[in-house]
């Protein structure tokens, strides 16, 4: 009762009072607070029942009505008066006893303020940071502390004060104090000391940063994560070494990734590890999530959000630290824990450890954490390969041998694992996988093809282009091939077929989670850079249906001269508009050898729509019969890649390093599964084709020659006994022809399948039906076709826009 009577007396003298001025104002109210905890001894009361709250607000009202109208970075006198009494020195006293109660709150408050509203530097004044080096020393000390909000309110200010003056950061890097003669452990050597043990400095705000990132508050754990990436993200390359020499910065956030993998579940279905969306700091549950939700869902979600900081922070942050904190992910953990789960013998464990990696890898995109996965997953090694002698990285190895494994799971899971692979714009995994094998380009004969030996005896002749020819002759692949010349006419290859059927895996997968042909064509690139497949052209299990495909674009020439896609009605118009469109690039660029050394890509197109015997077609019958509905989506993929792949330099055309012409052409044990499986998709199922071709268009996108003319290059001479895709295609062609004569009503059967892939039919695909299996191939093979159609076109047509 007496001090607020006290106070009401004070009040109302001041008012009666003459005017003072600002800094007789400032200094009153601070004698008014030195005065209270001179009158009170008895500190239970909380602070907010004081005068003090008050009497400090007005102490920074003061100081930012001062400087806004005083001169630009001159101190006025009451901030000559806060730094001469050391006021933010007492304060700082009486935050750490925290007396009264609810005192460290409210100081953190005032320097929270003090920071962020008063401009001119205040750092550099020793009166100033050694009080503000103190608090930050205090913040994190308490567990589930009710002054936390308020640290981290003070610890981000400090944050991004610094961001803005990169060079403030040394004053919160805490060099040791000089030892004396006598204290210190020493050695005499040629008459100079050598210290025994040396002396270690603090970064002090990271300490209190890594301290609060495990606090129980999400809201707190997010904002101390929002620190470190500031921190860390630092131009001084002095704070980023004393970041990784003097903290656990590195340790700490690997041992949260790892401490939350080991939590996951184990028993987890692929579909629901591939299907969960997580991002850093929304780890927030919904409605949405608990409709789709699944036993161990949160784990997931919180592992993935953490993965996702980490590699944002790597994204950003300087470069000593990007890369060290890499590292330490692929020590730690990849290496650590992921590697040994994937190698085990338990077919379901290695399913999951590969689902799990398959979804980390499609998380990251740092170019930092996608070397260190690229370097996991495949290694070091950059020179070719050399048949029959398996890879020095045992992972990369065991990985290509599960691609044609017993289980379909296992195969399908190994091939998704390569597709996030080849997603990802790194130098290194293109080169490792395909490159270092073609660039000797081993596989090319000496004789020419003339255009008019490729023709077809397994089609009629359709609008679209001239008749083309394949031949059925039966090749092998399963050796190197030698330095013979290949024949006139289209080049002989194939391979014998060597490998086993599938057998029938134990469970299956759900064929919504499986990403169709059709899907294909309907990806898109999400914000990270991924590919996201629709719901086109796919298989329900359950019975319910799904929306027709949409009708085929119609490729345009528009008067600016680029290629412009509406909608039409049927196949045939849409062959004609394509024939329209072909003739019209084949008069601009009659005569251009470019990047892909496609001569002719009006009869490349050609080769690839009419590979398929006639009476295997079934697209013409429903809304999807050209493969022009192709063409929008290859050119918006086409895009993406080729502006992740420009930085590389690659060249412009196919490189030729021959060692010898006796020299043994081996395309690499990556091509040599992908054409393997290629060339058995009668004898596989549907899930397995879907996978296998989405990687081989996935590669086929890649914007390098050499890779180009192997896939898409039907015109390309091949030496006898090697093989490329074409030939792979051509062969599979041959024996789809034979199995029309075979199987009765094969057309009417082949539609039959189709509308149930399509979702108009309830009745689903049974396994063991080996008719459906085998004409759901055909169906997957002849959209296949039309894709690389589609993707040769659109390379050639981004080749002459470029000229």
């Amino acid at each position: 009762m007496f001090t607020r009577f006290t106070s009401m007396l004070h009040h109302a003298v001041e008012a009666l009072a003459p005017n003072v001025s600002l800094q007789q104002e400032f200094m009153s109210h601070w004698k008014s607070v030195n005065q209270y905890f001179v009158d009170v001894i008895d500190h239970k009361m909380s602070v907010d029942q004081t005068p003090v709250p008050g009497h400090l607000k007005h102490m920074i009202q003061m100081l930012v009505r001062e400087e806004a109208g005083g001169e630009a970075g001159v101190p006025g006198p009451c901030m000559e008066y806060l730094l001469k009494e050391r006021i933010l020195e007492t304060l700082y006293t009486l935050a750490r006893t925290d007396c009264p109660p609810g005192m460290k709150q409210l100081v953190l408050q005032l320097f929270i303020k003090l920071l962020s509203h008063v401009r001119q530097p205040l750092l550099p004044h020793i009166h100033v940071h050694r009080p503000v080096q103190r608090l930050v020393k205090m913040c994190g000390e308490v567990k589930a502390s009710p002054a936390e909000t308020d640290e981290i309110q003070f610890l981000l200010t400090l944050c991004s004060v610094v961001k803005q003056d990169p060079y403030l950061v040394n004053f919160f890097i805490e060099m040791p104090k000089p030892k004396t003669p006598d204290s210190s452990k020493s050695v005499m050597t040629n008459n100079d000391v050598i210290e025994i043990c040396p002396r270690q400095s603090r970064f002090i705000i990271v300490d209190s940063l890594l301290r609060l990132m495990h606090s129980e508050d999400a809201r707190v754990s997010v904002k101390a994560c929002e620190g470190l990436m500031l921190i860390s993200s630092l131009p001084e390359e002095n704070a980023a070494r004393h970041l990784l020499a003097n903290t656990n910065f590195t340790s700490k956030l690997t041992s949260q990734l790892c401490s939350l993998y080991t939590a996951l579940p184990k028993a987890l279905y692929p579909a629901d590890i591939e299907a969960v969306d997580a991002k850093w700091g929304l780890d927030i549950a919904s409605s949405v999530d608990d409709r789709h939700s699944f036993p161990g869902k949160r784990s997931v979600i919180s592992f993935l959000s953490w993965l996702d900081f980490c590699d944002q922070l790597i994204g950003v942050a300087h470069e000593l630290v990007a890369k060290a904190l890499a590292l330490s992910i692929h020590e730690r953990f990849l290496i650590a824990l992921l590697e040994p789960a994937i190698l085990q013998t338990s077919e379901v464990d290695a399913i999951m450890a590969t689902a799990h990696l398959s979804r980390c890898l499609r998380l990251v995109s740092s170019p930092e954490l996608i070397t260190e996965f690229a370097f996991f997953i495949l290694g070091h090694e950059s020179e070719p390969e050399v048949f029959g002698v398996p890879s020095s990285h045992r992972l990369r190895q065991r990985l290509l041998e599960r691609c044609d494994h017993i289980s379909e799971e296992v195969c399908v899971a190994t091939w998704k694992l390569f597709e996030m692979l080849l997603n990802k714009p790194n130098d290194h995994i293109v080169r490792n996988l395909v490159l270092r094998n073609l660039v000797s380009r081993g596989y090319t004969s000496s004789v020419s093809l003339p255009a008019s030996a490729i023709s077809s005896p397994t089609r009629e002749h359709r609008p679209l282009s001239s008749p083309c020819s394949l031949p059925s002759t039966p090749l092998t692949a399963d050796k190197p091939c030698k330095s013979e010349a290949a024949p006139s006419g289209f080049p002989l290859s194939g391979e014998t077929e060597s490998q086993s059927r599938v057998k029938p895996a134990s469970f299956s997968l759900d064929p919504d989670d499986l990403v169709t042909p059709k899907d294909k064509v309907t990806d898109v690139s999400s914000a990270d850079g991924e590919f996201v497949s629709s719901d086109a052209l796919r298989s329900r299990s359950s019975g319910s249906g799904t929306s027709p495909p949409v009708f085929p674009e119609q490729l345009k020439r528009t008067e600016s001269n680029k290629v412009e896609l509406s909608y039409s009605n049927g196949g045939g118009e849409g062959d004609r508009v394509l024939e329209k469109s072909l003739k019209q690039e084949d008069e601009k660029d009659a005569g251009i050898i470019g990047r892909y050394e496609l001569l002719d890509i009006r009869q490349v197109v050609s080769i690839f729509l009419n590979i398929l015997p006639k009476d295997a077609i079934s697209s013409h019958h429903s809304a999807d019969s050209g493969y022009d509905s192709y063409l929008r989506d290859a050119q918006h993929q086409f895009a993406v890649m080729s502006a992740w792949h420009r930085k590389f330099n690659w060249p412009q055309k196919p490189v030729s390093k021959q060692n010898s012409p006796d020299w043994p052409f081996y395309e690499g044990l990556f091509l040599q599964k992908l054409l393997d499986k290629l060339s058995t998709m009668l004898q596989q199922s549907y899930e397995v084709n879907l996978q296998v071709t989405c990687v081989a268009s996935r590669l086929a996108l890649v914007p390098h020659a050499n890779i180009h003319e192997f896939l898409l290059n039907p015109q390309l001479p091949i030496r006898q006994g090697c093989r490329n895709l074409p030939t792979v295609l051509q062969k599979l062609a041959s024996d789809i022809q034979a199995r029309v004569r075979i199987i009765p009503d094969f057309q009417k059967k082949l539609l039959g399948v189709r509308h149930k892939l399509m979702g108009y039919s309830n009745n689903s695909i049974r396994r063991s039906d080996d008719s459906s299996s085998l004409l759901a191939g055909v169906i997957v093979f002849e959209e296949f076709c039309k894709e690389l159609a589609a993707i040769a076109f659109v390379k050639h047509h981004a080749e002459t826009l470029q000229r």
